[in-house]
């Protein structure tokens, strides 16, 4: 998953190849059916239709998720269910008790035909920050979204529940849905109606791992290997961001995933729903992204750019080698409303996040100081903003506890120097033949998609298969969390530290000093500009009192300050930019290029050409 500038992760599971004879009717057949309409929204809610398979038992409970795999935080889809009933052939209602916010009992279960409920979306309640203490808002691209005729994101885990023992049958879902709206997913609908489409599922953790969105046609695909790729956008405010414009630099990037990965990755087909939100008080706020199986959903702000999505993706695509490949007893035999945590989070997102980066460098997206400035940036974020010696399996066994949950995003990271450093060990054991990539490779056909691994026996794996200096940092650093020192690492590819400069992250803030203003009152955004330091407002020719109103076509809010810092967060130098201001009364049109401030910072530079072979292998190799 990925708020702003950290990535959070959702379970992984098998692939299941739909037959025809799965459909076939019969009385042995053991399959849950879902109906959801689309259609007849009531009030802002959907209706939702579960019929379980037989039932022997007096009474049978029917639970909503209370923590999905990867989101790391409560959700309780529960509190989106309203109207909740059950009823046997005939229509008579069954007496049902609600347990808990999750869980509703129902008696004479024998006699049990299907349970009928409506569902609320979550976007529509989102309060603050959903990792922020005491939240309890769903981080968006987890969540729902319900616009009758316009739009849903059907993340399944706030739709479908699940019948106790009856989690690992097969689920067969049919979706009514508007004729102008499509859906996308990575399951195959397997029904040719305009208006309904077919899903299957080899068992409840499948579903709740394969989020469909349906909007309007505004989709994109193309083919890379023997994997489709489709992009499905919404973008109802800014007509600019559609599927077609963001469709070559994600194509780019993901061949060059593919290339790295090598034959490591199998996955068939690959869906990517983005969600560009209003930022309106009704709307989705948590911008970022969930990944899932073979899929991702992402929730960006209408000033997005391919980069923004290529830098997401990045992230989440290279989840389909772990968890989807390497992943734990604890991920496997998820339990929705119990869970126990794996120990392991600097492999699934740590190792994930620093692939994310050594790709870009290794396929000659990005150079090799650029590489080096994200792993700076990673050592002071890590440094500033989370303790030292924390046990980072211990933290991952622990990760619902509120303590461990607000440090969670150092797994990406010092999650991401942990790998950084194991594969800097491993190339210089190797003599440079050997890295992480190598590891992840032997890890991935000893185990697969349906073989997980102990927790407690992955370690002493991974030193057998790669040497026992691995097993000695892991043990030091990862279990222990003792101080590291990155430096003894990165000597061994001949990297130092120094200073480098790197250009201010947003562009009326430097160097402490706030080149603008919130008047709350008046509800404005206005320019403050006391010198003549700031690059930025130098080369747009904003001067002093300007009310700024638009940057790019981005409507600036000033009762939301992220809205505002969004406009101005991580400009690239050289780009056009239009800002519309209102100066005395007057409509003032600003075009310019950016130009940004630079400022000192802490960085690694390559010193020693003695290492010059070995750096290579470890980058290019």
């Amino acid at each position: 998953m990925h708020f702003t500038s950290f990535l959070f992760s959702v379970l992984i599971l098998s692939s299941f190849s739909v037959t025809q004879n799965l459909f076939a009717k019969g009385p042995s057949d053991k399959k849950v059916e879902v109906d959801i309409d689309l259609v007849n929204v009531h009030n802002d809610r959907v209706q939702v239709t579960v019929k379980p398979t037989l039932i022997t038992t007096s009474t049978v409970s029917f639970q909503f998720p209370r923590i999905i795999p990867g989101t790391y935080s409560i959700a309780d889809y529960g509190r989106y269910i309203d109207e909740f009933s059950a009823t046997d052939q005939s229509g008579k209602q069954l007496p049902v008790t609600k347990r808990d916010v999750n869980t509703w009992v129902i008696s004479d279960a024998a006699q049990l035909d299907k349970v009928t409920y409506l569902v609320n979306d979550t976007y529509d309640s989102e309060t603050g920050m959903a990792f922020t203490e005491g939240s309890t808002t769903i981080f968006s691209p987890a969540g729902t979204n319900i616009l009758e005729g316009q739009q849903f994101m059907l993340n399944m885990a706030g739709f479908v529940g699940y019948f106790e023992n009856q989690k690992n049958i097969p689920y067969e879902v049919k979706i009514n849905h508007p004729a102008g709206l499509v859906g996308t997913s990575a399951m195959d609908d397997l029904d040719n109606s305009e208006t309904v489409d077919l899903f299957h599922s080899a068992r409840f953790a499948d579903l709740v791992d394969s989020p469909i969105m349906y909007a309007a046609p505004d989709v994109a695909s193309f083919t890379v290997g023997k994997m489709k790729v489709v992009l499905h956008v919404y973008s109802p405010v800014n007509k600019k961001i559609t599927a077609a414009s963001l469709m070559p630099d994600l194509q780019k990037m993901m061949i060059a995933q593919k290339k790295f990965l090598g034959n490591i990755n199998q996955t068939p087909k690959y869906a990517v729903l983005v969600y560009v939100t209003s930022s309106g008080k009704a709307d989705a706020s948590g911008i970022g992204a969930l990944e899932h199986n073979t899929s991702t959903t992402a929730v960006f702000m209408e000033t997005m750019t391919s980069e923004d999505l290529v830098h997401v993706i990045s992230h989440e695509f290279f989840h389909t080698l772990t968890p989807l490949n390497i992943h734990s007893k604890e991920i496997q035999d998820f339990d929705f409303n119990n869970p126990k945590m794996s120990a392991h989070l600097w492999l699934y997102e740590g190792i994930t996040e620093y692939f994310a980066y050594l790709f870009q460098v290794n396929q000659g997206l990005i150079s090799e100081d650029n590489f080096l400035n994200e792993m700076a940036a990673k050592e002071s974020m890590a440094k500033m903003m989370y303790p030292k010696d924390v046990s980072f399996t211990e933290m991952s066994k622990n990760i619902l506890d509120p303590e461990m949950k607000k440090i969670y995003p150092n797994v990406y990271e010092k999650g991401a120097l942990l790998a950084m450093c194991i594969d800097l060990i491993i190339r210089e054991k190797s003599d440079g033949k050997k890295g992480i990539l190598d590891m992840m490779r032997k890890l991935s056909k000893m185990y697969g998609p349906k073989r997980p691994f102990d927790d407690d026996e992955l370690i002493s794996v991974v030193t057998r298969i790669t040497y026992p200096e691995v097993g000695d940092f892991i043990q030091k650093y990862i279990v222990n969390g003792e101080t590291i020192d990155y430096t003894k690492y990165l000597e061994m590819a001949g990297i130092a530290r120094t200073t480098i400069k790197t250009p201010v992250q947003i562009a009326l803030i430097v160097n402490d000093k706030k080149y603008l203003k919130i008047d709350t009152l008046k509800k404005q955004v206005l320019a403050v500009v006391p010198d003549t330091t700031n690059a930025f407002v130098n080369a747009m020719g904003i001067q002093n009192d300007d009310i700024l109103l638009e940057i790019n076509e981005h409507k600036l809010d000033a009762s939301d300050m992220i809205s505002v810092a969004m406009g101005i967060y991580k400009l690239q130098e050289g780009k056009p930019m239009v800002i519309k201001v209102n100066r005395n009364g007057q409509l003032v049109e600003l075009k310019g290029n950016v130009k940004l401030n630079y400022i000192d910072t802490p960085g690694f530079k390559f010193v020693n050409p003695a290492k010059a072979v070995q750096k290579e292998k470890w980058l290019k190799g």
